[in-house]
Formats: C-alpha cells, structure tokens, sequence
C-alpha cells in the first residue's frame, strides 16, 4: 500500500547531511586542540584504538583529585540556536560537565548516546569507550567565546574526550567522519562503506517503506487467521523484522525517529522489542526506561512498524543470590508476582507519546510471555532451582499426582513401586528427575521408570502451559490487551521425545515461535556474546549442511509462525547468505515473521559485535530479500509431511519423528521407509521417520490430537538427491546444491544465487544469468514494480560480498580463519563486486542503470549495461550494493 507518511516528526528532525553545510554551518573542535587543560592520562586508560578517533587522538584522564578542567576558544561566524554534540566517554558512570563562557557549569546527560563504540586496544569490555553524545542547544552571539569541559565522576574523575560540535542545523553522528567526508580506507580489493547520513529524501531510488501502513495498526490489530497474519482490514502480512535491545530505547529521541525511518526504508515491518524493565536483583520498574521505550514505540509506529514486546527472560533477573531464574516463572508465586507487575507497568502505562498505553495500542502486534525458558530444556534441574523452590514444585507434582492416580500410594503403585530418595511422601512431595531423563536416552536407559517419566513429562507440559493461559488472561483482564500472544520460544533438551510438547504448550497463545543461529566454529574468551582479540574462529557456510542451521522448523498446523532471532553471527567471512536464505526458505516454509538479531544503534556500527546488524552484509542487504519476502515473490510449498500425533503418545516418551535435529546429514535417512515411490507420491500412515533434507523441498507440519494413522508423507528422495548433494523445492522455484555450496531462487518476480558463485560459475535461472567471479557472495534480481522481471520497468540488483572493519587481521593472512589479532576500526571494508548480471530483454535499451549508494540514491558512476541479441548484460560497479535499471 502507498504511504502518505505522517509529518509529526519532521520538523524536529530533519537530517541535513554536512556536505551541504559551509563552514559557518558547523564547528568541529578536537579535544586536544584544549587552548590549556589539567587533565593526567593514564596508561591503562590511554591504551585505546587511536584510529576510532577524531584526528587521532583524544584528551583523557584517569586519576584522583581535583576534577580536571579543559578549555577551549572558538568563534561563532553566525549568531543563533546550535546543536551541541559531544563525543565522550559514556561508559561506566562517567560525569561530564560544559561551562560556555561565564556562564553556569551544567552536567551532559551521558545516557542517551549514540554509536557507543568500544575502543580498548585489548577489546576488553571494561571503561574505555567512546561515543556521541546530544548535549542539547546552545545560543551562540558572533564572535569568540570559551567552553570549559570538566570529567568529576567518583572513579579516578576518568573520562576521555574526543572533540565537539556545534552546528546551526541539526547534526547526524557518522563515527570519527565529519560530516560529508569519507576517509576511503580500505585494504587492496575492499572499497571503504561509510555514506553520508540518510536525508530520506523523496528521490531515493530504494526505498521500501511504501510498503508499510501510514500509522501501524491504524485500521486495529494484527489478527491470526489459521496460519497467517493479518492486518485488521483481512489483507494477509508477512512480517520483516530486527530485534531491538535496551541500548537502541536509550538512545536519544532524534535517534529513534532517524532508526525508525531507516528500518522503514529498508523493508522493516516489525521490531521486536527485547529487553528488562528491572534490574537483575531489583524487581522495581526502570521507570526511565520505559520511557525509553515508549517513544521508540512510537517513532516506529510512525513509519508503519509493528512491535512485538518481550520483556522476562531469566537470565535478566535473579531471584535468589546470583542464580538466574530458570523454570520460576511457571510456578513460583513470588516469582510471578514481579512478573505480572512489569507486565502491568509495560501495558498499562500511559504512553505520553502516543496518549494511550502499549496494551490498547494497535501497533503492538503481539506480546510474548517468556524468551528461552522452559522446563524441558538442559536447566531444569535441582542445581539450577533453589531447594525451598524445587520443594514447592514437588510439592504441586505431588497435588497433581494425587489428582491422577487418587493418592501418592497409587502413584508409586502404577510406577511399580518405583522410589527415589528425595521422595516425601509424608509431606505430600514427589521428587522430580533432571532434564536428561525425559530424552530418549535418559528414557532408554532407565526403563523401569519410564512411567514415572511419563507422569513427569505430562505434569511439566500442563505446568507451564497452564502459566501461559493465565499470563494470557492477565494480559486480557488486567490490561485490556486484544493482541496476540506468543508464549514462548526456546529449545529442548531432546527434539525427538520433547519439542512437540513444547510447541503444543505455545497453543495456548496464538502464534508459535522458535529461535536460532547459524554460530559454528568462534571459541575463546566470552566468545559466546562478543568478538575479541585472541579469540580463535572458522568462517563457514550453512550451504553445505555440515553444520546445524537455523532454517529448518516444524509447524503447528493452524497458527501462525515466526522465529523471533535468527542471525548468522560474526566473526565469519561466509554471511551474505544469511539474508538471501531467511527470505527465500522462510518464504518456501510459510513463515510468518522473520526477525533478525539484533540492531544496536541508530547508524552503522563502528566495530565487530556478535550479533549487530549494522554492516553491509546484513542491514545493507535488506532491500531485495525483504521485498521479496514481503511479498510472497517465493511460492510457499504445500505440506510434504504432515504427523498427526496424540497426547498421550507424547507424554509416554514416544515422541514425533517430525523433528529438527542437531546436524543437516543422513542421520535419520536409515528410517526413511524403502519402497517404489515416486515424486509427489504420499504414504498415509503413522511417520517412521523424516529424512532432514525435507525441509529443504517443502513444509513439515504436526497436528495435535490427531490419529497417528492418518499422518501423510511425501515421498522426497528424488527432490532431495544425496548421490548429486541436490535439494529441489517441491515447486521448483528453490534449488540447493550443498556439495557445491550454492542455493538459487528461480521464481517470476524474484531470482538470485548465494554462495561460493566464483567456482559454481554462470548460474543460469529463467530469466537471470548471474557470472559472480568473487569466491563468495550473493546476488538477488527484484523487481520494484510487482512485475514479473521480463516485464518489469523497474528492476533491481543486489549484491553483497565480503564484508570486515579496515584493519581487521588474523593470524591466517585471508582473515577468514585464525586467532583474531585485530578487530580493526571503521569504516567497513566490503570485497570489490566482480560480477556481471545477464537478463532477458525485449525492446529498446532501458531508459537508464543508476549505480545507487548505500542509501539508494542516484550517484553518477557509469554502469556498464550492453544489449545483446535478446538480452542486456550489466557489469556491476565494483563498489555498488545496489544497482537500479529502469525502462
């Protein structure tokens, strides 16, 4: 739908870029330019990536004493309100305070910065950052004038600044980059990505935030119709979105609104946002925080951008000592009375931006209960509950058990007299095993008591599923909230006996969710959240199924599906698929909702995080896969399995044969029945097995309280060839060639190719032939006007490579492997484009080919397009993402 896009923050924010402002417009003054200052560096603190810094260099202090003061001489060419932006260190309870002129000392509010950027030289995550900070306005009179910069924090009075500015217009942080300036750093067959700040000018030539509603939510609430979403109008919606943490709510109101813009443009629907209200020993609400969040909510709701709110996760609040919270939530009393307290602050507080609460807000597509917890995952387990809590659990097992059996004795009866020492039964308590019993092998080696397991499994599954029917009516009673509800989300100890009983406790809500990461081969310190120095690392690709990936899920027949995180983290060289992949088999599989991991500021990050979403490969990549994918340009497949299984099959243990299990190889394929079938036949009957590569043909579906006996399987070996290591979609517009390590989309509106493309060679598709020379990539053909592409007057071409921070080194001279000697510093070094796209043309040449930048404007460098007999062959600009032809 085409958007008439609200102008409510458009005259607070209009993002003018420095290249068109003259030297009156702006002042930029280097910390160590201070006319005279008192400040004492100290070594440790001083030791920091110099070339993350305004001309090299900062002015810094670390010791005790008498705060230091700096002060600086400027003069003002115009007279008037100016910006005032600091960049500082905000880390680790900082206090910076300006004087201007004879005027009073007044501290800068260090909590909303922007581009927070770890500058350490060792890359520890201690004190030494650097980061942009917006001090508010200052009125300036023509002629000179003296800033005076105080550091007066209780630690050693430690700060470190980097330069300020102050501009007549409003000012868009870009790193150490002045304003329309770009450094070109980039190593020999990388080109340096650092555009300019985003105008959001009407004459980008991508720009997908049409495709969003003028206000999200203003005809009502997302519905779930059977298993799509969709607007309150009845128009089905896929859902594009990124995961937002506290870092991005704190930044300033400027920020979020320039965030909301840019996700728009790029494609962005839906953003969920992931984050504590509390402390992780302190259960009272962050009052300054949601509030935070309440304007993130709505900058975004003014671009068309749904929100989903997850808001508890154990690991974020420890209840007792320093032990985070797993399995509380679902029967401790204590425990859920902080939850439903947040619950109440997060819905039922005014938002004074919006004038209503999130919970009678429409932009809220849903809320969800709980992020990574459940009783069947690997932390259920007495070492991991506190035993006053875990006797209350056992308690309530020993009420249920009474319910079922009559009495705790006809329990132990129908166990066959089964005991274990942490039984009480005197006190009406029944011990409870670890995880590691209720998977298949805790089951098969302990047979004697697989029917005490059995009762176990079926008390844990109600436990939490009935937690989820009350937070859900809480939601609805207490709230007034009218959205829909995810439950949850997490993993279990073992998919093959658990994974349906925790997918079956989700339908309690109204969407079913699931998480996970392409993340193989990064070890060392902390190597599980963040990208250090010494750390050792593999690149690899998911193409060649070697290693366990995020894309294949079972669905719940009947709801809706999302994976709430997905994201292929660094360091590895091989993410420009990630993108293409989510889209294209999301698309194949009928996901409803995709939402990447994670955004972590309002521009492109500065330096290597884990998750961040900030770089070429990954945000800059988003145009096309996100088109596509929004509009259902890949045919959903129909279902090539569908188990029907009953309850109480999966609380004896017996568990699904449907299931995702730990690595993409022939471990399953022994149970694959042998026989004449051909492709598209189906078996009916109970499911002996599922090879894993189905999930690359079509959907895999389960139905609850079915007969196991009408359960349908499609006969795949022919789709899925292990002798040529070929997978074809059951409708043919998906091809995966994981010995070549290669994956192809082939669909009228939509064609592309992910992978080692330099030695697969011409990828011919229907209408596209892609020649990529680099060794890696991805290259995707879209058309802009909903078109098939042969008849399209407006295309686009996409293409990703390679991307690292200048500087960035390894002890593998390739950088793709090897201990991490450098993580380097901005701006992002992409590998020069080597590729050149064949299309099927009729008629007269087209009417131009714009190389765009990185915020899909036109630039002037010459595109190299030729007719041919029947077809138009474009050279692609090494340094262009984003190529626009149009008839």
């Amino acid at each position: 739908m085409f958007s008439t896009r609200l102008s409510w923050a458009v005259a607070s924010v209009l993002f003018v870029v420095g290249a068109a402002a003259g030297a009156d417009d702006l002042l930029w003054i280097e910390g160590e330019s201070a006319k005279s200052h008192t400040m004492k560096p100290h070594g440790w603190y001083d030791s920091v990536v110099k070339d993350n810094l305004s001309g090299g260099q900062w002015l810094s202090h670390f010791a005790e004493g008498e705060p230091p003061v700096a002060e600086f001489r400027f003069d003002a060419a115009t007279p008037g309100a100016h910006f005032f932006w600091v960049r500082a260190n905000s880390v680790a309870g900082p206090r910076l305070s300006y004087q201007l002129d004879d005027g009073p000392w007044i501290e800068v509010d260090t909590s909303k910065a922007v581009g927070n950027l770890n500058i350490a030289a060792d890359g520890k995550p201690d004190m030494r950052f650097i980061s942009w900070i917006n001090a508010g306005k200052l009125d300036l009179a023509r002629g000179p004038h003296a800033m005076r910069f105080k550091f007066h924090s209780p630690n050693n009075n430690h700060g470190g600044l980097d330069c300020f500015v102050l501009s007549r217009r409003p000012f868009v942080p870009r790193g150490a980059l002045k304003p329309g300036v770009r450094s070109g750093k980039a190593r020999p067959g990388y080109h340096a990505w650092e555009p300019d700040a985003d105008e959001f000018r009407a004459d980008a030539l991508v720009d997908l935030a049409y495709l969003n509603e003028d206000v999200a939510g203003q005809h009502g609430y997302i519905k779930a119709e059977g298993n799509d979403f969709t607007l309150a109008t009845g128009e089905k919606v896929r859902f594009w979105g990124v995961n937002c943490g506290p870092g991005a709510w704190e930044l300033d109101h400027a920020s979020h609104v320039h965030l909301a813009k840019s996700l728009a443009k790029r494609g962005v629907n839906l953003v969920r946002l992931h984050g504590a209200l509390f402390g992780q020993r302190d259960p009272a609400v962050n009052r300054k925080r949601l509030d935070d969040l309440h304007h993130l909510a709505f900058a975004l709701k003014q671009e068309g951008i749904y929100v989903a709110l997850s808001f508890y996760f154990p690991l974020w609040f420890h209840l007792d000592g320093d032990q985070p919270s797993f399995s509380l939530l679902f029967f401790d009393r204590q425990m859920q009375e902080h939850y439903f307290n947040w619950a109440d602050a997060l819905l039922n507080t005014p938002n004074p931006y919006a004038g209503m609460p999130l919970g009678k807000d429409p932009c809220v597509a849903m809320v969800e209960v709980v992020n990574e917890d459940s009783h069947f995952f690997w932390t259920f387990g007495k070492k991991n509950v506190p035993q006053p809590r875990w006797q209350e659990l056992t308690r309530l097992y020993g009420d249920w058990l009474k319910a079922k059996h009559g009495s705790l004795d006809g329990a132990i009866a129908a166990w066959g007299g089964v005991r274990e020492p942490g039984d009480e039964p005197e006190r009406g308590r029944v011990d409870l095993y670890d995880a590691w019993m209720m998977t298949t092998d805790g089951l098969a080696a302990n047979g004697p008591k697989r029917k005490r397991i059995a009762d176990q499994i079926e008390f844990l599954s109600g436990n939490m599923r009935d937690f989820h029917r009350r937070a859900i009516d809480h939601f609805r009673a207490r709230c007034g909230y009218a959205g829909l509800v995810c439950c949850g989300n997490w993993h279990t100890a073992d998919p093959r006996t658990l994974d349906a009983l925790e997918r079956h406790g989700y339908t309690a809500g109204d969407v079913i969710d699931h998480h996970g990461y392409f993340d193989h081969g990064h070890q060392g310190e902390a190597a599980s959240w963040s990208v250090r120095p010494g750390q050792t690392f593999e690149s690899r690709s998911a193409l060649h199924l070697r290693d366990a990936n995020p894309l294949p899920y079972v669905e719940t027949d009947g709801y809706p599906h999302i994976v709430s995180e997905i994201g292929w983290p660094r360091p590895n060289a091989y993410r420009a698929e990630g993108v293409f992949l989510t889209a294209a088999y999301g698309s194949l599989q009928g996901l409803d909702g995709i939402m990447h991991f994670a955004i972590d500021g309002a521009g492109w990050s500065e330096t290597v995080g884990k998750f961040s979403l900030n770089d070429p490969v990954a945000l800059g990549s988003y145009p096309a896969a996100a088109l596509a994918y929004r509009r259902a340009y890949i045919q959903e497949a129909p279902a090539v399995v569908v188990e029907n299984l009953r309850l109480e099959d999966l609380y004896a243990g017996k568990g699904s044969k449907a299931y995702v299990g730990a690595a993409m190889d022939a471990l399953r394929v022994v149970q694959v029945p042998e026989g004449d079938a051909k492709p598209g036949d189906q078996r009916r009957g109970p499911i002996a097995g599922v090879d894993p590569l189905t999930f690359y043909v079509g959907r895999v579906a389960r139905r609850f309280g079915q007969k196991p006996e009408e359960s349908m399987q499609q006969d795949v070996r022919r789709l899925a060839d292990r002798e040529a290591k070929t997978i074809t979609s059951v409708t043919g517009q998906l091809a995966w060639d994981y010995g070549a390590g290669c994956a192809t989309a082939n669909a009228p509106k939509f064609q592309g190719a992910a992978g080692f493309l330099g030695k697969r060679g011409p990828v011919q598709l229907a209408d596209v032939c892609i020649e990529m020379a680099n060794e890696y990539g991805a290259v995707m053909v879209v058309a802009l006007d909903d078109r098939p592409l042969v008849q399209s007057k407006r295309l686009l071409i996409q293409c990703t490579t390679i991307d690292e921070l200048y500087g960035w080194t390894t002890s593998d001279a390739g950088g793709k492997r090897g201990t991490i000697q450098s993580l380097g510093s901005a701006p992002w070094n992409v590998e020069d484009i080597k590729t050149v796209v064949r299309l099927k043309w009729a008629g007269p040449p087209p009417a131009r080919v714009v190389a765009c930048d990185e915020n899909g404007y036109a630039t002037d460098r010459p595109v190299d397009a030729r007719t041919t007999s029947g077809g138009l062959a474009v050279t692609i600009d090494p340094s262009t993402a984003c190529t626009v032809i149009e008839r």
